[in-house]
C-alpha cells in the first residue's frame, strides 16, 4: 500500500511538471524567443488591426508596433507573467532585445 501512495505522488508531481512546461501553448500562446532571463510570447490567431500602436519612447526615438496589438504580447519569467508595455516601462526587457524578436517601427523624434 506504500508503494501505491509512492507511486501515486510521483505520477502526480511529473503530471505537475510537464503542464507547467507547456502552460503558455495550452493557453494559446506562441513562444517567439527568450530576452535575458524573460521568454516573450505572443497569442495566437489574433487579428492584426491596421493602426500603428506607440509601445516605448526614449530621448531620440518613438517605437511602434505595426499593429495595435502590445496586449497579445506577454513577456514570462517562471511564473511571473507581465504585458509587453508593463515590462518595457519597469526595465524588466530593453527595447534593443524587443527589436531583435518582432518588428518595430522607430521614428525619430
Amino acid at each position: 500500500m506504500d508503494n501505491l501512495r509512492v507511486f501515486a505522488t510521483v505520477l502526480i508531481v511529473a503530471v505537475i511538471a510537464i503542464l507547467s512546461l507547456f502552460q503558455m501553448q495550452l493557453r494559446g500562446f506562441e513562444k517567439i524567443g527568450r530576452m535575458e532571463e524573460w521568454v516573450l510570447y505572443i497569442e495566437k490567431d489574433e487579428e492584426c488591426f491596421s493602426i500603428t500602436e506607440l509601445i516605448y519612447t526614449d530621448e531620440d526615438n518613438n517605437y511602434y508596433l505595426p499593429c495595435e496589438m502590445s496586449h497579445l504580447y506577454v513577456v514570462k519569467s517562471g511564473f511571473e507573467e507581465k504585458e509587453l508595455i508593463f515590462a518595457l516601462e519597469e526595465n524588466l526587457i530593453s527595447i534593443e532585445d524587443l527589436e531583435l524578436l518582432i518588428d518595430l517601427i522607430i521614428e525619430e523624434k
